[in-house]
């Protein structure tokens, strides 16, 4: 079933639609009103900083250097000098060592002044605090022709149980056909999507027309996933791309963990600033 937010449409129906006001829709109500009317804000419209002092204060280590370099990729692209100094000149008021870092990534002075003096915290900011489960994670199955048909579909109906969506991947759409028959249709190719869309990738490997485009486009989604710390898992058909990567983008001890175990811990917590690397190695395998 297709799903549109516009209401001439070919899809669904032409809803949603305007209930009019003889089936119970809103209507406009004519009432009088009197006073004067000004041109004139609130006093708390001029406090431009404290809601930004608490959002900085409630982001951890990670979190504050990705704001950081995101600071300094979009002003390090702006062109003025002095549109760029006038801006961290602002940030000085959200938090003075991290302006003072934005400047030099960007080659300006050094703002005068300080933060606003706030301390408060609201952990709900951070998305080191939100909810880790696995339900409603996007997990992209890349895959070929020739897979291990009983396996593969045990892990999928497994995710599946806990809430999870499966994105089948490859080189066209169409279906992929396993040693036993068992047939997947394509929702995706790998122009269509990409592995920043995904939450995590689930490698089984296969035979493709194309095999020599389908290994480097795996091996990309691969190092991509490896470098955002993003759960990797590993059919028995996809070892070959986890051999073929070991030696260039896996500098630490890479674990393999049965289903069994992902089952325990399908939570899929957030690992710690110090240990997020090794903990992002935990995969699942080829069998429950």
């Amino acid at each position: 079933m297709y799903q549109t937010n516009y209401h001439t449409n070919s899809l669904s129906d032409n809803t949603p639609y305007t209930t009019s006001p003889e089936e119970g829709g809103y209507v406009s109500f004519p009432k009088k009103v009197e006073g004067h009317v000004i041109r004139e804000r609130s006093k708390s419209f001029d406090d431009f900083f404290t809601q930004p002092r608490i959002f900085w204060n409630s982001l951890t280590r990670i979190e504050k250097q990705h704001t950081i370099e995101a600071l300094s990729y979009q002003l390090g692209s702006v062109n003025s000098e002095s549109v760029r100094q006038q801006n961290v000149d602002m940030l000085v008021n959200v938090d003075k060592e991290m302006s003072y870092i934005v400047a030099d990534n960007i080659g300006v002075n050094r703002p005068s002044g300080s933060q606003v003096l706030v301390s408060t915290i609201y952990p709900s900011l951070s998305q080191a605090n939100t909810p880790k489960y696995a339900y409603s994670q996007k997990v992209g199955v890349l895959i070929g022709n020739g897979f291990n048909g009983k396996e593969v579909a045990n892990v999928l109906n497994m995710l599946k149980e806990y809430g999870v969506f499966i994105v089948i991947v490859s080189e066209t759409l169409g279906t992929v056909t396993g040693k036993d028959g068992t047939q997947f249709k394509m929702e995706e190719t790998f122009l269509t999507t990409s592995p920043y869309l995904l939450d995590s990738i689930y490698i089984v490997g296969g035979n493709t027309k194309n095999q020599n485009k389908f290994t480097y486009d795996v091996n990309e989604y691969l190092t991509v996933a490896y470098k955002h710390y993003k759960p990797i898992g590993v059919a028995s058909s996809g070892h070959f791309f986890i051999k073929k990567s070991k030696k260039t983008i896996w500098p630490k001890l890479f674990l393999l963990v049965t289903i069994r175990t992902l089952e325990r811990n399908l939570s899929l917590r957030l690992p710690s600033s110090d240990s997020r690397k090794e903990n992002s190695l935990n995969t699942f395998l080829k069998k429950r």
